[in-house]
Formats: C-alpha cells, sequence, structure tokens
C-alpha cells in the first residue's frame, strides 16, 4: 500500500483532544443531566443499582441484531500509587488471564466461538482516567448477552490474578512498550513534562514504569483492583438492536450483587498548574524525527463547569476562531516561500484540571525560525486585527452543515459511535443530547455571532502571562559539545528568534476576494443506451450513449449519504516504465491542485457549508475517485467530480507542498523498520520489477506536472469509466444528474486488453536482513508464502480462514507462551490487479536479539499446520467471527460500493457477493488442510527481518546567536 502516514504531533494539543475529566466527587449527580438545563437523548435510558453501579441502555438498529457494549471503570493510571506505575494497564490485560468463570487462556476461545475475534469485536483500552472494556457482539440473543456479562462481572469483580498469570503477562506488556515507542512518543514524553511538570499527569503514563512491570507483586495488583474497582466507579454501557427491558433486567441480576472489597481511598491530587510568567522554552532533539515541531502554547488551571446551554454558547466563538485561525494557516502553508509544512491552532480544557490553547507548527529543521516566526506573527495577527467576515461566513456554514448532517444522519448512526460518545461524556460529566437538541441550541447561536465575539473569546483564550516554547524534532540548533550547554544555548537561540519575531510590526490580511461555482454545464445531458435491474442484489446497472457505465444501489444503512467511487481509464498498469514514482507523485498532487478556474482554497471557500468529497489516487489498473456525499448535494458532487477530469489545475503550489510532505516523509523512512519491507522486499517479491515497491526520493522529485499532464490526459478525456453510487439515493435522480455531469463528456475507450501487462514473477524464496539507522530498540520479522490472485475466489476464501488460525496460533505461542511479542498478525493478501499473484504474511515486532528464537516460532506454526492441518476446534473459531462480519457487511454502504465498483467490467463479482456467506460457511477442514499442505509447505517461505542499527554522526550545527541576544 503506497499512503503516506501523517506526522504526528504528540504534545498537549493529544492530550486535549483524548480527555476525559477528574472523577466526579461522591456527592455529585449520578448523571450530568440531572443537574443541567439540557434534556439527555430520550431514547436512552439512564439508571443506578442500590450499590452505586450506573448504566445507560440505548436501542438502535444498526448494526442489525448487534450490539455494542462497554463496561467503563472511572480509573486509570492516575489512580496509582508510585510502585503501581503501570498496573492499570496491566491490570486490563490480566483481565483476560483467569477469572472466576474462565480459567486463563480460554476467554480468547469462548469470544471466537460466539463469533467475535479479538482485538477487534473484544478489546480493552487504559487512560489516565478511565480503564474501558469494550464487547462487540455478534447477535442480541439472551444467551449471548448473558456470557457477555458474565465476563464483564469477571472483570469488574472476579479477576484471580494469579502470580504464574501475572509472570507470563510481564513479557507482553514490555513488547507492548515496545512496539509503541516512537520518535513521536518520546517527544510526546519530553514536552508533557515540560507543560505539566510539577502535577501527575507525567508521572503516570499509562504504559507505566519497565521496573514496575518486572517486579510488581501479587500483592500490589490486589491492592489497586480491590481499591478501585469498585461499583460507584463502574458503568455499563448498553447500544444496539435489542428490548431495553430485558437488557435492563440482565444488567440489574449480573452486578446488583457486586459490593466494594476494600475501603475507598480519596481522589488523587493532579498537583498544581505551575503560576508560570514569561517565556518558558524546551529544546528536545530527536535526530530519528522527520521534521522539526515547534508548540506555542499556554496553560492555566481550570475547574469544572456544569454542562449546560450557558457553557455550550459560552465556547462557540472561540472554536469559531480557531477554525478560521487554521483555515490561514492551512491557505500559508501553500506559498511559495512557506517555511513550514502543516500547521494547527487548538483551544480547549482538559480533565477539569487544565486550559491549554496553542498553535502547533512543523518545518523542515533548517526552516524551523522561520516557521515559528509566521506562527507567532498570525496568532499576533488574529489577536490585533480580528478576521473578515468572508472568513467567519466560510466557518459558520461548515458547521452549520454538521450540524444539519447530524440530524439527518442520526437514525442510521452505528451502536460503536453511541457507545463510544456515552462513554464520553460520562467520562466528561457532560450531557449525552440528540443532534435535534444540538442543532437546536447552537445553530441560532452560530449564526448571530459577530467576527468580534471571535477577536474577544480569542484573546481570552491567549490572555496567559506566559509563552510555552517547545521545540522538537531533528533540527541541530547548537554546536556545543555538553549536552548541557547544548541544550542551553539551544534554548537561549530560541528564545532569542521569538523575541525577534515579537519586534516585527503585522498588518491586516489582504480582503477575500469573493468568487462562485465555475462547473455547471458540461454540454448536452448524456442518454441511457441500456438500463438493467440486478433484481436479487437490488441494484441498477446503467449504459450512456458515450460508453460511461454507472452502477447504482438505493439503501437504508446511513440516511442522507451517498457514496460515490469512479474508476477511470487504467492505472499504474500503463504507467510509463521509465516515469517511476509517477503515480504516487500524482497522489500528492492531483486534488492539492484544484480546478483551472478555482485553487484549492478557493474550493474551500466556495463550497463551505455542502457535503462534498473528491479524494483521487492512482490505483493498480485504474485511477480512482471516491467521495461522499447526500441528496441536496448530489448534482454539486458531480458537478466537482466532472470538474477535476476536464480541468484539473495541476497548480505548481500543490507540487511545492507535496515536495514539502514527501522531503518529511523520506526522511522519517530512513529510520523506520518499514523502509526496507516497502522499498526493496516489494520488489524481490516480484523479481524486481520497477511497478513494485515505493520508488525512491529521487524518483518521485523527478517527477513533473507535465509528466502528470502527459500521462492522466488520454485517461481522463477518453479512458473507460465506472461510477458507483450506493446510498440514500433515489435511482432516476442519479441518473439524470450523471447525465449533466459524466455522461456529457465525450465518448469513451472500450477498457484494453491489459493481460500482458498483468504478468508478474515470482521469484524462489529467499531470506534477508536489513538493519536502519534508528536508536528505537526493537526488530520486525515476517514472513511471505505465495498464494493466489484475487480471481480464485474458493482458494482465497479458504486461505481466509487459514490465516486467522495462523494468526491465532502466533498469538498464543509468540505473545501467551512466550511473551516475547504484543500483537503478531497474520493474513492473507490475493492481488487484484496481478495475475497470479498474492501472499499470505505474518509479522510480528521483536526485542533484538529474539528475532531468530520468535521467527524459529512463527516458522514452526506455519511448517505444523502444513504438516498436520487446522483442528476441527479451530476452524470453528475462524469460522465464526468471519462469518459474523459478512453478516454485518451486508448493510454497509462500503461492501457494496466494493462489489458494484466493477460490476460491469467483471460481472463475476457480483456472482461473489452470491455466494460468499454460504460458501464460507461449507470451508471444511479436510479443504484448508489441503491449501496448508500446499501454501505452508517447508521452504516455500520468504523470511525478512529488520533490525536497528547506530546512528550515523550528528550533522552540523546552526551557529549560535551573539550573546545578549
Amino acid at each position: 500500500m503506497r499512503r503516506l502516514t501523517p506526522l504526528l504531533s504528540l504534545n498537549l494539543a493529544t492530550v486535549l483532544a483524548l480527555a476525559g475529566s477528574r472523577s466526579a466527587a461522591a456527592d455529585a449527580p449520578a448523571f450530568a443531566h440531572e443537574a443541567s438545563d439540557l434534556a439527555p437523548d430520550p431514547a436512552t435510558r439512564f439508571g443506578k443499582l442500590p450499590n452505586g453501579m450506573r448504566y445507560v441502555i440505548r436501542r438502535n438498529i444498526e448494526p442489525r441484531e448487534r450490539a455494542s457494549l462497554r463496561l467503563l471503570v472511572e480509573v486509570g493510571s492516575l489512580h496509582e500509587t508510585d510502585r503501581q506505575r503501570g498496573l492499570a494497564h496491566f491490570l486490563e490485560h490480566m483481565a483476560f488471564n483467569g477469572s472466576t468463570n474462565y480459567p486463563a487462556d480460554t476467554l480468547v476461545d469462548v469470544f471466537q466461538r460466539m463469533g467475535m475475534n479479538f482485538g477487534g469485536d473484544s478489546n480493552a483500552s487504559t487512560g489516565f482516567d478511565r480503564t474501558t472494556y469494550m464487547f462487540e457482539l455478534p447477535d442480541t440473543r439472551e444467551e449471548t448477552f448473558a456470557e457477555a456479562f458474565k465476563v464483564f462481572g469477571d472483570y469488574a469483580a472476579g479477576l484471580l490474578l494469579d502470580t504464574e498469570e501475572i509472570d507470563k503477562e510481564r513479557g507482553v506488556i514490555l513488547s507492548e512498550e515496545r512496539s509503541r515507542d516512537s520518535v513521536d512518543y518520546r517527544t510526546f514524553i519530553a514536552g508533557f513534562e515540560f507543560e505539566l511538570g510539577g502535577t501527575l499527569f507525567p508521572e503516570r503514563m499509562p504504559i507505566g514504569k519497565t521496573e514496575v512491570i518486572q517486579t510488581a507483586t501479587r500483592e500490589d495488583f490486589v491492592d489497586y483492583y480491590e481499591t478501585w474497582y469498585r461499583p460507584e466507579k463502574m458503568t455499563l454501557i448498553a447500544v444496539g438492536d435489542f428490548d431495553p427491558d430485558a437488557v435492563e433486567r440482565q444488567v440489574r441480576a449480573t452486578f446488583g450483587s457486586l459490593e466494594a472489597r476494600a475501603p475507598a481511598r480519596p481522589e488523587p491530587d493532579f498537583g498544581t498548574i505551575r503560576d508560570a510568567r514569561g517565556l518558558q522554552v524546551e529544546y528536545h532533539y530527536e535526530p530519528e524525527a522527520p521534521a522539526t515541531t515547534i508548540g506555542i502554547s499556554t496553560i492555566t488551571p481550570y475547574s469544572y463547569e456544569q454542562d449546560n446551554s450557558e457553557k455550550r454558547l459560552k465556547y462557540l466563538p472561540r472554536s469559531l476562531a480557531i477554525s478560521m485561525l487554521n483555515r490561514r494557516f492551512e491557505i500559508l502553508s501553500k506559498e511559495e516561500d512557506a517555511t513550514f509544512t502543516d500547521a494547527g491552532a487548538y483551544s480547549g480544557e482538559s480533565f477539569h484540571f487544565l486550559h491549554s490553547s496553542g498553535i502547533e507548527i512543523t518545518a523542515r529543521p533548517g526552516q524551523w525560525r522561520g516557521a515559528m516566526a509566521t506562527a507567532e506573527q498570525e496568532l499576533r495577527r488574529a489577536l490585533q486585527h480580528g478576521f473578515q467576515e468572508a472568513e467567519l461566513r466560510e466557518v459558520v456554514a461548515n458547521l452549520t452543515n454538521s450540524l444539519e448532517q447530524s440530524v439527518r444522519t442520526a437514525s442510521t448512526r452505528r451502536s460503536s459511535s453511541f457507545a463510544d460518545e456515552i462513554a464520553a461524556t460520562l467520562i466528561g460529566r457532560s450531557v449525552f443530547t440528540t443532534p435535534e437538541t444540538d442543532m437546536a441550541l447552537l445553530a441560532p447561536a452560530v449564526a448571530s455571532i459577530t467576527v468580534e465575539d471571535c477577536v474577544e473569546a480569542l484573546r481570552e483564550a491567549w490572555d496567559a502571562p506566559h509563552r510555552y516554547i517547545f521545540v522538537a524534532g531533528n533540527a541541530v540548533i547548537s554546536e556545543a559539545e555538553v549536552a548541557s550547554a547544548a541544550e542551553e544555548a539551544a534554548e537561549r537561540m530560541i528564545a532569542a528568534t521569538w523575541e525577534e519575531s515579537g519586534r516585527v510590526a503585522v498588518e491586516a490580511p489582504a480582503a477575500i476576494a469573493e468568487s462562485s461555482w465555475a462547473y455547471t454545464d458540461f454540454g448536452e445531458p448524456g442518454t441511457v443506451a441500456r438500463r438493467e435491474r440486478v433484481e436479487d442484489l437490488d441494484a441498477t446497472l446503467v449504459t450512456f450513449s458515450n460508453g460511461l457505465r454507472l452502477n447504482l444501489k438505493r439503501t437504508d444503512f446511513e440516511a442522507s449519504r451517498i457514496r460515490i467511487g469512479v474508476r477511470i481509464g487504467t492505472g499504474e498498469l500503463t504507467q510509463p516504465a521509465d516515469r517511476r514514482g509517477l503515480g504516487f507523485f500524482i497522489d500528492e498532487i492531483f486534488s492539492a491542485g484544484g480546478l483551472g478556474q478555482h485553487s484549492a482554497d478557493d474550493l474551500d471557500r466556495i463550497l463551505a457549508g455542502r457535503t462534498l468529497g473528491f479524494g483521487f489516487s492512482v490505483g493498480g489498473d485504474a485511477l480512482s475517485v471516491g467521495a461522499t456525499t447526500n441528496p441536496d448535494d448530489l448534482d454539486l458532487q458531480f458537478q466537482l467530480i466532472t470538474a477535476y477530469l476536464t480541468d484539473p489545475g495541476y497548480r505548481e503550489e500543490a507540487v511545492r507542498q507535496a515536495h514539502r510532505r514527501l522531503d518529511e516523509f523520506y526522511i522519517g523512512m530512513e529510520h523506520e523498520l518499514g523502509a526496507p519491507l516497502q522499498t526493496e522486499v516489494q520488489q524481490l517479491l516480484a523479481s524486481g520489477d520497477p511497478r513494485f515497491g515505493l520508488p525512491s526520493r529521487e524518483e518521485v522529485f523527478a517527477r513533473t506536472v507535465e509528466e502528470a499532464r502527459t500521462w492522466l490526459t488520454p485517461q481522463l478525456e477518453r479512458g473507460a469509466i465506472e461510477v458507483t453510487a450506493i446510498g440514500d439515493l433515489d435511482v432516476d435522480a442519479t441518473i439524470a444528474a450523471v447525465a449533466r455531469t459524466l455522461g456529457a463528456l465525450p465518448s469513451r475507450e472500450a477498457r484494453p486488453d491489459l493481460s500482458a501487462l498483468r504478468a508478474v514473477r515470482i521469484p524462489e524464496p529467499f531470506e534477508r536482513s536489513y538493519t536502519v539507522d534508528t536508536e528505537i530498540p526493537k526488530g520486525v520479522v515476517v514472513f511471505y508464502w505465495p498464494t493466489f490472485d484475487e480471481d480464485a475466489i474458493s482458494e482465497n476464501r479458504r486461505l481466509a480462514v487459514l490465516a486467522t488460525v495462523l494468526d491465532d496460533r502466533m498469538r498464543a505461542k509468540v505473545r501467551e507462551e512466550l511473551g516475547g511479542a504484543y500483537s503478531p498478525a497474520a493474513g492473507n493478501s490475493p492481488s487484484g490487479t496481478y495475475a497470479d499473484y498474492g501472499f499470505m504474511q505474518a509479522n510480528v515486532i521483536v526485542e533484538p536479539g529474539q528475532e531468530k528464537m520468535i521467527g524459529d516460532a512463527i516458522l514452526e506454526i506455519s511448517e505444523d499446520l502444513s504438516r498436520d492441518g487446522v483442528t476441527e476446534d479451530e476452524l470453528v473459531r475462524a469460522k465464526q467471527p468471519i462469518l459474523t462480519q459478512l453478516r454485518e457487511s451486508d448493510r454497509t454502504n462500503t461492501y457494496w460500493g466494493r462489489v458494484l465498483s466493477r460490476a460491469q467490467e467483471k460481472p463475476v463479482v457480483m456472482e461473489w457477493s452470491r455466494t460468499r456467506y454460504t460458501d464460507f460457511e461449507s470451508i471444511t477442514k479436510a479443504e484448508v488442510d489441503a491449501l496448508a499442505r500446499q501454501l505452508l509447505a517447508p521452504g516455500r517461505a520468504f523470511r525478512v527481518t529488520v533490525l536497528p542499527r547506530d546512528l550515523p554522526a550528528t550533522p552540523a550545527a546552526e551557529p549560535l546567536p551573539p550573546a545578549g541576544n
């Protein structure tokens, strides 16, 4: 897969996005709406058992006959003592390792037999102030609920915490710590300590301390568990397609007898936010970072405010101001002399303990000064000169549209989304309101907010008497040899840069020019040459006189939502052999280039308040467009797609942006374990075929707009087009909308025979080892076994089962028995582009030094499967979760979009959809065993290991500033 991973800005902004609240005082209302003028969702039932445990129950019909359950325990790492650091998270792991009703190593098997997969349908997470156990039930039968509640009951009060199981799990926790270790995480820790030093937060990271994980005793676990896992700290959340009365009875029966098992302890003291004054500076050097990030923030104390209408209206102007500031940064990032690639502002409250406003801006290492100056001056420009009416209209239109769409789509919202939002409101002590309530309260207020209101709110958000400046990443700011002196010199330079920027006068921005949508007429509407109804799939297939194909399916799965897909031309198969990286380059520039008459920024402003999308990528055998819209904006959506096909902008500003992003991407790749896998290994697996693998930086940067235009134009002008529209649509109205746009284009050529281009040769199995320049102490071992392309549908279905068994055996052996990895994984990937090409893959992140032992263990597992096959129990446990997923996917627009995307080009895909459930049901042990013997036989595996090596010499430093600056 060829997708850039966005850089993560891991500092206080991340915490703000994930923040909850300090736990409620003992005398607080059970639910926030009990002390608020805001009415809770009337379809939701809120209750409290005599023992203090709460429950929230809501009937919801999507997905049909399924339910989402959450056991929310309002305790986390903040509740640990010094000798328990990491045990809140460790305890969450122990919930799967032996309890009153489920002996160790049996619970995952129970889930699988029920039709739930481990890590997807059954999972858990731990944060600073909460631990959440999550189930996605495969059905809503009474016995399924009884089993799920029995498990939750054991989580709440029945964990055995056996010493032997604790010792076995230590390696898994350390493996998780290793797998999460990264430049971003280390930067986050440094920034967290800088901004919140003196409070409890930096001392209570949920992953904990290694020495605690290695040495904590059973008594330490029991103390935490029995002290904090108490009824008044727990809430059972159930959302799904069920009878609420029946579920409530089961909740009362299961949890009514829970009792506290230890005396209550006071809530943790979070400490005190520093009373900072003036400029606070921190420099954190990370040589492996792909860029340098500058954080500018204020942090002040904050206390709980009751969630009510007044509070929600109070912060609206601030939200709009932040949105306008972010739009300015977005526009500035595209300018020719831009010194940064990405920037974002935020403002909010966390844990009912702190308020923070900030800006994060990402730049190349040599441009951090200019990036910092941009952030400082743009913030000051907004604070001094405010915003324009055009800016406010844009963000108001977008917010209003968001409120409207929330109302329109509410009836088909998925249960998991409801369950997670309910949990968030409970943690945040806020009211769980309906979209209609939010719309009625916020829409009139938004319409009346003025520019002056927004400026005043922004000034209030930034009125603290200090600024925290955190510079982190790959900029070498000091040349001093002693670390402490280097850090001091760097911070002196950072402070000097900030002060120098502050002396630059800022002016009001130039007035925004008004413009209107220019693409409404594409000529005489096309006519329908053929229309076919596929009754059993409830689909309509249309061919226009210009050759365009249109496949439609009206569904009720997502109210007021239509998903559109377009396949054009031949994609990467016909990419010029001497232009390697061209498709990769086009992915980065095409959408960002806007249209001939509108830049991307113009489009954002002109189309504000509309529900539209346009995602463009160069696929294996077609150019692909994806979009999501609604019935009201359907015509405009097809106008937008057609405009991009007929008049793409190919602007140089898009190339500049792409080069900045790609530069960071490739710098980061130099230190990524996955780099050899995505580059050389992918090519080797195709016998060196240059169409495979990530192109080099030099190849991508050599590509030009003119090359892109030359290759794309024939495909866009004449290439075959197949359009799919799925969702809450009117079939005839959609056909008419396509006729006025894509159907009006000149005739399309027939799709050419590409069989010769689909040929690729898989080499003889090999073993390769690579090293990567990184200080992060982890490696990766990957195995590949050649399989089939997508046309071998029967074999691939059976391979899906075999891969699931392989994955489960790896979990049991590598994770549970050896404690050598957090999340080993296996899967099968058949190619949809290349003939007779596909691989089953197994991968695991390892501690350096253990790669051979763990790799050999995986190879032994695969060879055991080849020799002895799967067991009947494994077959059942592999098939049941797959069948659950198939039943659910049948009611998703995403699935039907995949089926119908090639329904006319490749009609057999419709037959595949007809047989998938019954075929999976019919899979036998003998069939899976036969494939295991054939494909996992000794000598067929490709084995690749990637390990860290020492970093190269430190690059040359930037000069120190003159003394006194």
